[in-house]
């Protein structure tokens, strides 16, 4: 027993050896896990309720993300008895995350020349800050982005095993399900298409017919969902719910030099977590500016490190260390998919949720484009972004509440709300509030009585200062009560700061407000105040 004890350190060591790409997946999907956000969005309460309580369950813009939830949550239940919906859905997108890192891994085996280390790539992509911020939150945008890489894996195996056409069926199918996701994912299945195109040996039109065919899911799917909200079955029909965001006003097109600004911090924060809560937090725990200083050390020592391995690429070269001519056709498809795939978020005004498969892109065209780039520039600046990201980003979130609504079940604010139907509550996230009473209650229309903060209340189609403040005037005098969340806060400085100011306190200028109620939060309370 003595001896099996003293061998058991040298196999742990062994295993490390031999196996360290597991290793990095297993921790990473051990962060996701252990710190689910507790700051979640308005659209991830939106959909745990959809799913806690049945309702909307078949959304256009990400068809299935909401049933296999549903599915999830079902199981978890049928083996472990009462489930928190909103923390089961969390465990799913860290579970895919992880799933996402083991395909990766697989596909970089195959494009990396052989010997050559490929856990630092897997280290940069699972510590980059949009896969951490998705995988600890109950979004729609981890679990496509699994299936796309289980499609870009199949289509390697087809382009680097001989073509063979069960590979790229595969591929086709991977693809096409992704984007009953999350739409965002056509962008990969195109791209891919278009390498199919390009690079498909001998008939080029079967190739494509083989690749594109598993894509009629997708229509098959959608017109199967279009009795769930009792459409007709017309081209017309499913025309409006296919885009039925864009028709509804909830997702937008443009390009401008807004949305191009945009669009490059929000590529940069899919890397590094860039927050107004940031200067709050370094006020509050000053020892965060170590990680500061930790993280420009190791962006230093990789520059330095890269540098190196740039004066050395023709070595590389000559060693016979270097990737076959036979990746570069996936090497420049998987180029094209990430260009399609920003030139869209571009169009959408930078959206940075659209920009969360940027990683994983980046990281096939680069390593396997780019074998001379140094291992240990890879997992330094891989180091450098998991310590930053935890400490500006998922710690920070897991354990400090940022913002408090203070709809809780059983909270006072939820009773009032439910319980003085002629009362007004303009608060700061109306929508945030509406979805977690919709979570909470199992209403999915939401009360009447709760309205946006004054802000954002006049700038509906026409409202204006002058006209809100004679509806509050008019409220008042009627008798009714009216609240507001938009004073007296903590001012992080987020997006919303920056633009609006502090215009609550403007528009109701002339009122008296009176502290009715205050929710804490880790930056100071937030307040109930009504308007008088």
């Amino acid at each position: 027993m003595n001896s099996e004890f003293r061998s058991s350190p040298g196999r742990l060591r062994q295993f490390s050896i031999q196996n360290p790409e597991f290793i990095i997946i297993g921790l990473l999907t051990l962060v996701y896990l252990l710190l689910p956000t507790q700051n979640s969005t308005l659209d991830a309460w939106y959909y745990a309720a959809c799913v806690r309580h049945g309702h909307e369950l078949l959304l256009a813009h990400h068809l299935l993300y909401n049933p296999v939830g549903w599915l999830w949550v079902t199981a978890l239940r049928a083996v472990g008895g009462d489930v928190d919906t909103l923390a089961a859905l969390k465990v799913l997108n860290a579970l895919a995350a992880g799933g996402s890192l083991l395909v990766l891994r697989q596909l970089l085996r195959r494009l990396r020349p052989a010997g050559t280390t490929v856990w630092p790539w897997l280290l940069l992509v699972g510590a980059s800050f949009g896969v951490l911020r998705f995988a600890t939150e109950n979004e729609a945008y981890i679990l496509p982005v699994l299936l796309s890489l289980l499609g870009s894996l199949a289509w390697a195996r087809y382009q680097l095993g001989g073509w063979k056409l069960r590979h790229l069926a595969a591929a086709g199918f991977w693809a096409a399900l992704a984007c009953l996701f999350h739409q965002i994912h056509f962008c990969w299945w195109l791209g891919l298409l278009l390498g199919t195109a390009y690079y498909a040996p001998g008939a080029k039109l079967r190739a494509l017919l083989v690749y594109a065919l598993p894509a009629l899911l997708v229509p098959v799917a959608y017109v199967a969902t279009l009795p769930y909200w009792q459409q007709p079955l017309t081209v017309a029909a499913l025309w409006r719910f296919v885009f039925h965001d864009y028709y509804a006003g909830t997702a937008t097109g443009s390009v401008s030099g807004h949305g191009l600004l945009l669009s490059v911090v929000n590529l940069g924060r899919t890397f590094v977590q860039v927050h107004g809560s940031m200067l709050a937090l370094l006020r509050q725990y000053p020892a965060l500016g170590l990680v500061g200083l930790a993280f420009l050390g190791l962006l230093a020592y990789a520059g330095w490190l890269l540098g190196l391995g740039f004066r050395r690429r023709n070595q590389v070269v000559e060693s016979g260390t270097v990737a076959s001519a036979a990746v570069l056709p996936v090497v420049l498809s998987h180029l094209v998919v990430l260009g399609l795939q920003l030139l869209f978020a571009v169009y959408s005004e930078g959206n940075a949720e659209f920009m969360v498969m940027a990683p994983a892109l980046l990281t096939v065209v680069v390593a396997a484009g780019l074998p001379w780039l140094p291992p240990r520039a890879v997992a330094a600046l891989g180091l450098a972004l998991l310590g930053w990201n935890l400490a500006f980003g998922l710690v920070p979130s897991h354990y400090l509440r940022f913002a408090n609504t203070g709809i809780a079940p059983n909270s006072p604010l939820l009773g009032q709300i439910l319980s003085e139907p002629t009362s007004w509550f303009l608060l700061d996230n109306h929508n945030l509030t509406l979805n977690q009473l919709h979570y909470h209650t199992g209403r999915a229309e939401g009360p009447a009585n709760v309205l946006p903060a004054p802000t954002l209340l006049v700038q509906r189609p026409g409202q204006s200062p002058a006209r809100f403040r004679e509806w509050l005037r008019t409220q008042l005098r009627n008798g009714h009560r009216v609240f507001t969340t938009g004073l007296d806060g903590p001012q992080l400085l987020d997006r919303a700061q920056l633009v609006y100011g502090n215009q609550n306190a403007e528009l109701l200028r002339g009122f008296r407000t009176v502290k009715a109620d205050s929710f804490p939060t880790a930056f100071g309370p937030y307040y109930l105040t009504e308007i008088r």
